[in-house]
C-alpha cells in the first residue's frame, strides 16, 4: 500500500535543495600524463648567409690591407698603423696563415718604436705556434727581449741582425721587407735617442768608451753626436762632460725623482755592459 502523494514543491529553497540531492557524487578526474616530446627533426645544414666559420681564412684580406699598413709606416703615422693592425689581428686571433706576419711584424715594430714593449709582447704571444717559431718573429722577440732588459749593446747587434734578415729574404715579398727594414732603422734611432737623453741627464761625466756601449756608435760617432749637443770632449781622458742639464723632462719625471729614474735605468744598463 503506497502512502500519500508527496506535495509539489512550492517554495525556491524546497527546489534548491532538491536539485542539490539530485546531482550525481563528485569523482576524482584521474591525472593525465603530459605527451612524450616531439621527435626531434634534423634541420637541413644554414646556408651561407648564417654566421661566419670561428676562424675566417684572412689570407687575401691581410694582403690587402697590407698597403694600407705600409703607407702609415712611411708616414709616421703609428698610432693609427697600431690601431688599424691590432683591429685586423685580433678579429682572427686563432689564424695560422703566414701573411698574418704582414700585420703583426709591422705591429711589433711600432710599438718598439713607441717604447711600449708590452703591447709588442702581447703582440707576438697571441701568433700561434706555428707562426710564432718562424725566423721573423723569433728575430722580433729577441730585439724585444733585449730592449726589455735594457742590454744596450745587445740591442744594437740584434736590430742589425733583423735589417739584415729583411735585406737578405724573400720572405713575403720585397715590400715587406723594405717596410720592415725602414721600422728597424726608425727604432734604432728612436731607442738610441732616449738612451742619449738618459746618459744626459745622469751622468755629470762619461768615459768615451762607455758612451760608445750605450749608444751603438763608433769613437767618431759618438764624439759627433756629442758635439752637436754641445758636450766637451776632454781627449787626455777621453772623458765627455754633458751639457749642464736643462730644464726638459722625461717620461713625466722631474727633479730628484728624474735624477733617480735615470739613474738606475742608465746604471742598470752598465750593469748588464759589463757582465
Amino acid at each position: 500500500m503506497t502512502g500519500p502523494p508527496t506535495p509539489p514543491l512550492s517554495t525556491p529553497t524546497e527546489i534548491e535543495d532538491a536539485a542539490r540531492s539530485s546531482l550525481p557524487p563528485q569523482v576524482a578526474i584521474p591525472s593525465v600524463e603530459a605527451p612524450p616530446p616531439a621527435p626531434q627533426i634534423d634541420h637541413p645544414p644554414r646556408t651561407a648567409q648564417s654566421a661566419a666559420p670561428a676562424v675566417p681564412d684572412n689570407h687575401a684580406s691581410y694582403e690587402l690591407l697590407f698597403p694600407t699598413i705600409a703607407d702609415l709606416a712611411v708616414r709616421g703615422e703609428l698610432q693609427e698603423l697600431i690601431r688599424v693592425a691590432e683591429h685586423s689581428d685580433l678579429s682572427a686571433e686563432k689564424n695560422n696563415q703566414t701573411t698574418r706576419l704582414l700585420l703583426v711584424a709591422p705591429l711589433v715594430l711600432a710599438y718598439l718604436i713607441l717604447d711600449e714593449l708590452a703591447a709588442a709582447r702581447h703582440a707576438l704571444a697571441r701568433l700561434p705556434d706555428s707562426l710564432r717559431h718562424h725566423a721573423l718573429p723569433q728575430a722580433l722577440f729577441n730585439l724585444l727581449a733585449s730592449a726589455w732588459e735594457r742590454k744596450y749593446d745587445v740591442v744594437y747587434s740584434r736590430a742589425e741582425d733583423l735589417f739584415r734578415h729583411c735585406e737578405q729574404s724573400d720572405f713575403l715579398g720585397a715590400d715587406f721587407l723594405r717596410v720592415l727594414a725602414g721600422m728597424v732603422t726608425a727604432f734604432v734611432e728612436a731607442f738610441r735617442k732616449k738612451t742619449f737623453a738618459l746618459i744626459a741627464k745622469a751622468y755629470t761625466s762619461i768615459p768615451a768608451p762607455l758612451a760608445q756601449g750605450y749608444l751603438g756608435f763608433t769613437n767618431e760617432q759618438v764624439l759627433a753626436a756629442a758635439e752637436a749637443s754641445g758636450w766637451s770632449y776632454d781627449a787626455s781622458t777621453q772623458i765627455l762632460t754633458p751639457k749642464a742639464a736643462s730644464a726638459s723632462h722625461l717620461n713625466g719625471t722631474t727633479g730628484a725623482s728624474s735624477t733617480l729614474v735615470t739613474f738606475s735605468a742608465v746604471v742598470g744598463g752598465l750593469a748588464r755592459l759589463g757582465a
